[in-house]
């Protein structure tokens, strides 16, 4: 028997097609995972309410069903419908934000941020206008707010951003923010410092009192590396980017779309 008894998934990439649906071969082995005990956590940087997440077709222990949105940034029940835990940016920082990127010199960069108001987001231009913000709205049904100097702000989960450049990543980062980003890469997802998948994973280790070596997480992006390092079995699809790949112990050979994530749980936590 695996001494796996919590599977942290990623969905974007991983265990959902990107900015789509979940991965129809996965739902089984997922279902049946949580049938013998074990504990499935979404750690992802979806807002945990949005639509196509499409929750219902697993079926999570009848008292809780715990989702890790925002990038570790609320830790939410979904059954419940009951906060656990929130690390949200505060508004000084928030407004800070969207003051520097009025510098001519951002005009480029493109910012959306997830209120904690779940009806709401700031960004800083028409979402219709942008290269890399439009898809956040397959996520987000609520009301967008264009932010000038006379909005009022609130604290913000977690910011998308677009259109960025490495003078960018480090004024966000000289602000005290975690940034998940690479080189090459022209989005970034940015939390309040300290915030990212580990402190997922860390929380909900000691939540469910486990050990590490209990823990497996599978991702494939940038923001997925922190859970990655921490998580006692890594594992990567094969769609993941070879800097993703570098952090995971085990790289399947399906990509999340042909399955990578049933196949995993069926070798590694269901024994088949």
């Amino acid at each position: 028997m695996s001494n796996i008894k919590l599977i942290a998934l990623d969905m974007d990439g991983t265990a959902y097609a990107t900015l789509g649906n979940y991965v129809k071969e996965n739902i089984e082995p997922i279902n049946q995972a949580i049938k013998i005990g074990k504990k499935v956590v979404f750690v992802t940087g979806r807002p945990v309410h949005a639509e196509v997440n499409k929750f219902e077709v697993y079926e999570f222990d009848k008292d809780e069903a715990i989702i890790a949105g925002f990038n570790g940034a609320l830790i939410f029940d979904i059954k419940n419908d009951r906060i656990i835990d929130q690390k949200p940016i505060p508004k000084e920082l928030v407004t800070k934000v969207f003051e520097v990127t009025r510098d001519p010199k951002f005009a480029q960069v493109e910012v959306w941020g997830y209120s904690t108001n779940f009806d709401v987001a700031f960004v800083n231009m028409d979402v219709e206008n942008t290269f890399g913000l439009k898809h956040e709205t397959a996520f987000f049904h609520g009301r967008l707010e264009i932010v000038d100097q006379n909005s009022k702000l609130t604290d913000c989960f977690k910011f998308i951003v677009s259109n960025v450049d490495q003078e960018y990543i480090d004024l966000l980062k000289e602000l005290g923010l975690e940034v998940a980003w690479h080189p090459g890469s022209m989005h970034a997802e940015v939390n309040i410092k300290g915030i990212n998948k580990k402190y997922a994973l860390e929380f909900l280790k000691d939540y469910y009192s486990l050990e590490i070596e209990n823990i497996l997480a599978m991702g494939d992006g940038a923001n997925d590396i922190p859970m990655l390092d921490y998580a006692g079995l890594s594992i990567a699809p094969a769609n993941a980017n070879d800097t993703v790949k570098a952090h995971a112990k085990i790289v399947m050979r399906e990509t999340n779309i042909e399955g990578a994530v049933a196949r995993a749980l069926y070798k590694y936590v269901l024994g088949e």
